[in-house]
């Protein structure tokens, strides 16, 4: 099985940091998940920046999500990812971030299969670059999954994990 077949992708949206302020929708800037989110859950009201241009519909988040960074200046260093539970204060990715969303599977157990040693390798494997390393959408949304758990122990794991943390 493929990515593709359970997710849903918000690609970037394009935000300036000038255009960052406390007013605003919510944003996660690709910045603020190394320096703030990285491999945390979050809840959408605790986000710190907002953005205060308008934003299509569309792009706007209005449930959990992970969200990560596409970029990176070393590839060892890719694989940030942020958990966004949703507590109805909408919100959006920013620049150089993707964000997932799903009905197909547990969301927080996608969240900790993407952070796992074995996933981070593959992903690195598909990034691009000189100096700078970035993933393609399309590239992620074809890595294979294969080895992912039935919905039951999916849940069972997040139960696991969460009370060990």
């Amino acid at each position: 099985m493929k990515l593709e077949e359970i997710i849903k992708i918000y690609r970037p949206n394009t935000t300036s940091r000038v255009d960052l302020s406390i007013e605003g929708i919510k944003c996660i800037h690709y910045g603020d998940i190394y320096k703030n989110y990285s491999n945390k859950s979050i809840t959408s009201s605790s986000i710190i920046n907002s953005f205060t241009k308008t934003i299509k519909s569309e792009k706007i988040i209005n449930s959990d999500s992970i969200i990560f960074p596409d970029v990176t200046e070393t590839v060892e260093d890719f694989g940030h990812f942020v958990y966004v539970q949703f507590d109805n204060v909408n919100y959006i990715n920013g620049t150089h971030t993707f964000a997932l969303t799903t009905t197909e599977c547990n969301l927080k157990y996608l969240f900790y299969y993407l952070q796992s040693v074995s996933t981070k390798a593959k992903l690195r494997q598909l990034l691009k670059g000189d100096t700078v390393f970035q993933l393609s959408a399309k590239d992620f949304l074809k890595l294979d999954i294969s080895n992912f758990h039935t919905i039951n122990f999916q849940q069972h794991i997040v139960d696991i994990v969460r009370t060990t943390y």
